[in-house]
């Protein structure tokens, strides 16, 4: 018999030519709780612009989560360079957002990369948009490019006219710019490579610091001045990969991102009406000199009040949690600019530290389950040696039950055969037992059943 036809999609044809739908295996929660580290129904319901977001999100078959920390991230990306963070301490902050997404194959990490570009699209043509991470080197190249410049010397024709002398000078010519990492084992691998500037490349990027290097050749010379370039980069983590990063907190590279689920219970059965694209944020076209976002008194207080206690040695803050404040400074302020303002208000504050708190429960999650695996394998490695101890004991005993009987069997060899050669008595011997000869002998001499004299069993009477 044949095997069934199959349609352009892959679902297979049945004998009247109707298209089958292909099988899929459900995997029910077997809890019918939603993880840890989701935003909860409360955040989504706070604004209609979360909803719409969430919305666009469900009309494609994606998670909300996925399409809201990747919205924040490019528009860190996508705004004006001097729209900055005033907070209170620490001067003006960077806005510049980075996101760790997390799920299995196929969760659909990509898809609220992708989804963005329709969301919310760029009014910049120099926006660097969904750039991959090649190096370190590389991101500071994102915002390079080459210029003519004039020398302050005048070229004079034959009629008098005067020229410029031009030059072609290498220099920083954009700055905004998105980065995705469809898969954060490839972040692991290019920060192990020899000479990778590519963590420290990152660790300076998420606060706006200098970028580049500078080498002898001019070719070759990169330098993207602090505070002025635009920066937001989403990471696609399976969660065995996304280990290797929280365990570098020495470094302060988990530190600097806000982490999430890949995965979204909530995406209904049949998807809802397609909201369309957000409407335009004037910040994005703001042509002003410098932009402040102020957060209020109360927010500012605190954030002080931390900072002192921090560096009096009175407060002690997990490794992790180490840049908490500065991140919910770039959430709160990210979310006031999703709504086209200015200034930071009480609920922005709120929703961030929701946020913080959801990316917390996510990371943790990730480091139990590190702890379990790590324990699991403890315990595994644990019973091996004591199988392998078990084998070892069983072999001595069976060992000890083969001399014994071996030893009797020397006696009755020497017993009927009294003078005999020790190889005459092993060659006697089933070829399994020949090993034990030797030792057999020994114990048979030692219990005074025969005694061995220039070779020879001698049975002792």
């Amino acid at each position: 018999m044949s095997e069934p036809a199959e349609d352009m999609w892959g679902g297979e044809l049945d004998g009247r030519g109707q298209v089958e739908e292909p099988k899929l295996t459900i995997v029910p929660d077997p809890d019918g709780q939603r993880p840890d580290g989701l935003l909860p129904e409360e955040f989504w319901a706070a604004r209609e612009r979360l909803q719409h977001i969430r919305r666009y999100a469900h009309a494609a078959g994606c998670s909300g989560d996925v399409l809201l920390h990747s919205c924040l991230a490019r528009l860190s990306g996508m705004i004006p360079h001097h729209i900055q963070a005033v907070s209170g301490i620490g001067g003006r902050a960077s806005l510049n957002l980075f996101v760790a997404t997390v799920g299995g194959p196929g969760a659909g990490k990509s898809t609220g990369s992708s989804l963005n570009r329709g969301l919310l699209p760029s009014v910049d043509p120099e926006f660097r948009d969904g750039l991959p991470v090649g190096s370190g080197e590389g991101i500071a190249e994102a915002f390079m490019g080459t210029v003519e410049e004039e020398t302050g010397e005048v070229r004079r024709s034959k009629g008098g006219a005067e020229t410029p002398v031009m030059r072609r000078v290498r220099k920083q010519v954009r700055h905004n710019a998105y980065f995705y990492i469809d898969e954060g084992q490839i972040l692991a691998k290019l920060g192990e490579r020899s000479g990778s500037t590519l963590g420290e490349t990152l660790r300076r990027a998420a606060v706006g610091e200098t970028l580049g290097q500078t080498n002898a050749s001019e070719e070759r010379t990169r330098y993207v001045e602090a505070g002025s370039y635009s920066l937001g980069l989403l990471v696609g983590f399976q969660p065995t990969t996304a280990l290797p990063v929280l365990s570098d907190a020495g470094t302060g590279t988990p530190q600097r991102f806000v982490w999430g689920w890949a995965e979204d219970p909530s995406i209904p059965d049949d998807p809802p009406q397609h909201p369309g694209q957000l409407p335009p944020l004037d910040c994005l076209k703001t042509q002003y000199e410098s932009v402040d976002i102020e957060f209020p008194k109360r927010v500012r207080d605190l954030l002080w009040r931390e900072r002192v206690l921090r560096n009096r040695g009175e407060l002690q803050v997990p490794e992790l949690d180490g840049h908490a404040g500065l991140i919910k400074v770039k959430v709160a302020a990210l979310l006031a600019l999703l709504e086209d303002r200015y200034g930071v208000t009480e609920e922005d504050w709120q929703l961030a530290e929701v946020m913080w708190d959801a990316s917390c429960a996510v990371r943790d999650s990730l480091l139990a389950r590190a702890r379990r695996e790590a324990e699991a394998a403890k315990q595994q490695q644990e019973e091996s040696v004591l199988k392998a101890e078990l084998r070892a004991h069983q072999a001595k005993n069976d060992d000890d039950a083969a001399v014994q009987r071996l030893a009797i069997r020397a006696r009755e060899f020497a017993r009927l055969h009294s003078g005999q050669t020790f190889g005459a008595f092993r060659k006697s011997l089933a070829s399994r037992d020949r090993a034990y000869a030797e030792r057999a002998v020994d114990l048979a001499e030692a219990q005074e059943w025969v005694f061995v004299e220039e070779g020879h069993i001698c049975i002792k009477t």
